[in-house]
């Protein structure tokens, strides 16, 4: 499959990729649009590309779409059968299609123009999600330490100052665009890692992006990879109500939409604080998810949150272990409604799997 012969050259680009039939993503992806259309002026908006095997999902959006099959994706996931590797192939083709290129993850809310983030890529500059840590607190934890060690043992560990970086957002120039090959290099090389490290590509690009200036996303958009259960009920609530077929008026409804997870008031938060005065240490985060799920407020996003605080306490539950459900509610933990407490009880033994 030849896709460059097909694709306009542009200037500025935004690209995305996702695949597969799961409706969420492409809901993220349609979220993330709309605020990229409302926060940016239609002079300045840059082409939004959608690369995905699922093309009839954005009939009628206001984004071009690359059309993948599943030849192409196959071929993108490579021997090793390592999945995200199609994101280094995605961004090695696209890269010959503009000047510039960002290329952003699905999960991500825009709360500036896209401008602030090709205003950060030129010839001498990269762009990414944010830096997360560098190689010497890497080799310190746990969950690098299977790889650290092993590129110590070849002699190919980096600098201890080599920054590891979120590939949640990459922005580069075409001049640069061979990065995401030589990142598919390594990854390649790196692939007996993988099953145990899920981030190999995004230590590939840090790699080769070491000893470059390379500027950060944050503050431009919001990626809430980290709070995905909270944001998918809200997605959930916007498309039921405003369908998931483009209309002019939804980028400007997308931006009253929490771009967060929701939390209580500030005056709630500080009763949540006082009331787990009381609670042993060990409880007290579960304790504020319960509370929070209790106290948040009352409109419909911030109600389809309230589930999610509680099955989030619920996940803490089972990996402390030790809660009696037999019980009609097990010491320790800070008393709700007796409402809130009927419908958290019920989903909790039914999570828990406790009689």
């Amino acid at each position: 499959m030849n896709l460059s012969s097909s694709v306009p050259y542009v200037k500025q680009q935004l690209i995305y990729l996702l695949y597969g039939e799961r409706r969420i993503y492409q809901l993220e992806a349609k979220f993330s649009i709309l605020t990229a259309l409302a926060r940016c002026k239609p002079a300045e908006l840059p082409v939004i590309r959608v690369l995905t095997d699922q093309p009839q999902a954005f009939a009628g959006w206001p984004v071009e779409v690359i059309a993948l099959d599943e030849q192409t994706l196959h071929a993108w996931t490579g021997d090793g059968g390592y999945t995200h590797r199609r994101k280094a192939c995605a961004i090695a083709y696209a890269g010959q299609w503009a000047d510039k290129t960002v290329f952003i993850d699905t999960d991500t809310v825009f709360l500036q123009t896209p401008q602030k983030l090709f205003s950060q890529v030129d010839v001498g500059q990269y762009l990414v999600d944010e830096i997360e840590m560098s190689w010497a607190e890497a080799s310190r934890s746990d969950y690098y330490r299977g790889f650290t060690t092993g590129l110590a043992r070849d002699g190919a560990a980096p600098a201890a100052e080599l920054q590891l970086c979120n590939s949640g957002v990459m922005g580069f120039t075409r001049d640069n665009a061979g990065i995401a090959e030589r990142a598919i290099q390594r990854i390649d090389a790196w692939t007996p890692y993988a099953q145990a490290l899920h981030t190999i590509e995004q230590i590939a690009f840090s790699f080769e992006l070491h000893g470059a200036q390379i500027n950060q996303a944050r503050g431009v958009i919001s990626h809430y990879f980290a709070m995905k259960q909270y944001i998918h009920a809200i997605l959930e609530i916007f498309f039921a109500r405003h369908g998931e077929h483009f209309a002019a008026k939804m980028p400007g409804l997308a931006l009253k939409v929490p771009a967060h997870r929701p939390v209580p008031s500030w005056l709630n938060r500080l009763s949540v604080k006082w009331s787990l005065k009381r609670v042993p240490p060990e409880l007290r985060g579960i304790g504020r998810k319960l509370l929070y799920g209790s106290v948040i407020g009352s409109d419909d996003y911030q109600r389809a949150c309230k589930v999610i605080w509680w099955r989030s306490a619920i996940e803490d539950m089972r990996k402390l272990g030790g809660l009696d459900w037999t019980q009609e509610w097990p010491a320790g933990l800070p008393r709700l409604g007796p409402r809130d407490e009927l419908a958290f009880s019920a989903i909790a033994r039914d999570s828990l799997k406790v009689s």
